[in-house]
């Protein structure tokens, strides 16, 4: 070929995929939509091209549609004409540089919502359009997520100092969209069921809602504009998002608890982080089967987490203008991480931010500090060994040197400080300034350093005495350093009981939602054993906080959760009752106020289905046809897989051999029933038996996760049963294999767990 310019022209064809991958056809209400879901590596499936994201190239897109339909893409219509009988021929204008995964099209009778425009600013001349799109009856329902996006756009612009670098904006509500929002560049792509509100939802949902817009429209710089060149650097880009939807919605709502639930989100990392077959955050990527697999909660909230210890350490008034500078020097380019951390140590004059950051996503694990309070009158300090957190029956090796930065709080009689150091050796000595001899000290000050920690006996007690008063951030690290401990063989359960009591009287809603939560997996550990101390103990947690809500009404969102935990796991009769009722009235007439929330569906629906056997069961499967609103659809799949009556389990798993209700719902079901041991066996068998068909029935790109189905098990014929379906079926869930490595690990830990501390748990938890 000689030298020079080449113009390449390929001819093709093939069908829309069937299954929620590259450009897919779906039917919703009788209507047929087409939609590209490109990434990660799916828009190969439908456009030949050098489909990995360190390739950027302004695109010129156009669509022949039926005449009518609604065509949407990265850029503004350029024209619109007629293309034959009944068709016309859309042409988008020019795209700036974009990675293939980031390429948009949606067709069909879409329903478009003028929001006016976002005004200029000073970082910003021009204004942007914004619209958004939902199926034809469902605009209304997005103006919630309208109404919020030119102030997030706003402060992204401001914090960044770096304009929004697209013509338009586009918000759209996809039918059956495989995952929960995509940010396709301009024109970003949401499940219905994240996005479109109406009065029935409820505090949890519009929560929700805000931290998933504030998430993609992140992506907009971080990720659209600057790409990772390859996808071992995808936390560049998800990571960043994550921490920008707290960073974001708290500049918004100062009181909204959004950096608390920052937070808890870096907590749930951990749990995953906890596994010796854990991803590094900047793992490499090898195989196909790799880049799905790096979608997990290390990539998103370990990411997230890191960036938030950073973002504290150095404050953000250093570190969030250094993301601004990165910006700038890559925008429309690709950067990695060694890119990223060269220009945040240049632009910050500190080039610890990056030395720190690098420990973190290089390698896998979590940072455990054993703290040891040493007093004098010269002075307190406290003394830290770093080691990796290694939980009973674990094979990792403690062995691991982290650079982090520790911060830890006192309290000594009306005196208070904090003390901080960059720990980069195994040990170390941290001053605590002002303090002889702390009444309690807090080695995670504010709660968001990326490690845990392990106190002497009566380090954790006087922590237990003030966990009813501590700041939520603190709280929350507290509680999972001790249950963490716990699982380690290093905490007694007497000790663990004493810390969740106390940390229920914390008047925090994330805290409050976090002791439910523990309450909740002590009681499935402990079914069937004799635990009137626990009862009792999560009864009085219960009415602790419904005492607070009945004099801060407000808080709806922790009412919610207080009924649900009534309803399904303490099954008070009362609260059962009231559920029940409301779902039958709301069943009846949807467009009524029945008082109920949106965010009570499910369990309501699973309080209904027990009460009301096989009539109920026809009458709500009935109503996930009849009624028109994704997120009560997602509640009935949620409902219909928790059932545990013989008769109706029976009926669940032949929807799931049918997959009628939908692909992602089919897998919804199936991991409902697998979560309850009534039904586990049961299901699993079903799965066994037709596990080929499954797999064709759920979404291409879930597959992958099929091995976590087999999660809830802890003894050996479960390990074993997971085995053996994965030897004779492995090689049809493409990159199962790190799914299966890690829910083999999980499945060993709680086996070990079991014959370590089960008989503790007992004993601790036996009498009130």
């Amino acid at each position: 070929v000689p030298g020079g310019g080449v113009t390449l022209t390929v001819d093709y064809d093939a069908p829309f995929d069937a299954n929620l991958a590259g450009l897919f056809r779906v039917v919703e209400q009788g209507q047929a939509y087409a939609l590209a879901k490109s990434e990660s590596i799916q828009a190969r499936r439908f456009l030949p091209s050098f489909d990995e994201p360190g390739f950027k190239a302004p695109f010129d897109i156009s669509l022949t549609i039926p005449a009518g339909m609604t065509a949407i893409s990265n850029t503004p219509v350029s024209r619109r004409e007629p293309a034959g009988s009944d068709f016309e021929r859309v042409t988008f204008l020019r795209t700036r540089p974009l990675s293939t995964y980031l390429l948009s099209v949606a067709v069909g009778n879409f329903e478009r919502v003028d929001a006016g425009v976002i005004p200029p600013n000073a970082y910003r001349e021009w204004p942007v359009p914004l619209s958004g799109y939902a199926r034809r009856g469902k605009g209304a329902e997005l103006a919630n997520v309208l109404a919020i996006t030119p102030a997030i756009i706003r402060f992204y612009e401001e914090s960044l100092r770096q304009p929004y670098p697209y013509d338009k904006l586009d918000l759209i509500a996809a039918p059956q969209w495989p995952s929960g929002a995509t940010e396709l560049a301009a024109a970003v792509t949401y499940r219905e069921s994240r996005i479109l509100s109406n009065p029935q939802s409820g505090p949890q949902f519009i929560r929700a809602m805000k931290s998933v817009h504030a998430h993609e429209l992140a992506h907009m710089w971080f990720g659209d504009l600057v790409t990772p060149p390859w996808w071992n650097d995808l936390w560049l880009k998800e990571g960043f998002a994550s921490w920008a939807e707290p960073a974001v919605l708290s500049s918004l709502e100062p009181d909204g608890g959004y950096d608390v639930t920052a937070i808890a989100d870096s907590i749930s990392a951990m749990r995953l982080d906890s596994l010796a077959s854990a991803r590094a955050v900047a793992e490499p990527i090898f195989r196909n089967d790799d880049i799905r697999n790096a979608y997990d909660s290390i990539t998103y909230n370990k990411g997230l987490a890191v960036l938030n210890m950073v973002d504290h350490w150095f404050g953000p008034d250093v570190f969030r203008p250094a993301l601004g500078d990165y910006i700038a020097t890559f925008a429309d380019k690709a950067a990695d991480s060694d890119d990223f951390f060269r220009v945040i140590g240049q632009a910050t004059d500190n080039p610890e931010i990056g030395k720190s950051l690098k420990s973190f996503v290089a390698q896998n694990g979590v940072p455990l500090l054993d703290a040891e309070l040493q007093c004098a009158e010269s002075g307190a300090k406290v003394a830290l060994d770093q080691s990796r957190y290694r939980p009973l029956g674990s094979t990792i090796d403690p062995n691991r040197l982290w650079t982090i930065p520790v911060c830890i709080s006192w309290q000594e009689g009306d005196k208070s400080g904090r003390s901080c150091s960059l720990l980069a050796s195994e040990h170390a000595v941290v001053p605590l300034s002002g303090a002889t001899c702390p009444d309690v000290y807090h080695p995670n000050a504010g709660g968001t350093g990326y490690y845990r920690f392990a106190l002497a006996d009566r380090g954790w007690a006087k922590l237990a005495d003030a966990l009813p008063d501590m700041e939520a951030g603190e709280a929350l690290t507290a509680l999972d350093s001790g249950m963490a401990a716990f699982a380690a063989g290093r905490l007694d359960a007497s000790m663990l009981r004493r810390l969740l009591a106390s940390a229920s009287a914390n008047t925090n809603p994330t805290v409050a939602g976090t002791v439910i939560d523990a309450y909740t997996g002590l009681m499935e550990r402990l079914a069937g054993a004799p635990a009137e101390g626990l009862s009792a103990d999560a009864l009085a947690m219960s009415d602790a906080m419904r005492a607070r809500i009945a004099t801060d009404p407000s808080n709806m969102e922790l009412k919610s959760r207080l009924d649900a935990f009534d309803a399904t796991v303490l099954k008070r009769d009362d609260t059962r009752a009231r559920l029940a009722r409301e779902i039958d009235a709301w069943l009846g007439n949807p467009s009524a106020d029945s008082g109920l929330s949106g965010d009570l569906f499910a369990p309501a629906l699973s309080v209904f289905l027990d009460e009301g056997g096989m009539t109920a069961y026809s009458r709500v499967l009935a109503a996930y046809t009849d009624i028109d609103d994704p997120a009560f659809g997602q509640a009935v799949a949620s409902a219909l897989g928790g059932v545990t009556d013989a008769e109706q389990a029976a009926r669940t798993r032949e929807l799931v051999g049918a997959g009628t209700l939908g692909p992602r719902e089919t897998f919804t079901l199936a991991a409902g029933q697998m979560s309850h041991p009534e039904t586990r066996d049961a299901m699993w068998n079903f799965l066994a038996q037709n596990f080929p068909a499954f797999l064709k029935a759920v979404p291409t790109q879930w597959q992958r996760a099929t091995p976590r189905l087999a999660g809830p098990f802890c003894d050996q014929a479960g390990l074993d049963a997971l085995n053996q379906l994965f030897s004779e079926y492995g090689t049809l869930a493409e990159g199962h294999e790190r799914a299966l490595a890690e829910t083999r690990e999980a499945i060993t830990l709680c086996m070990a767990q079991k014959e370590a501390n089960q008989a503790d748990l007992e004993t601790a938890f036996g009498t009130p």
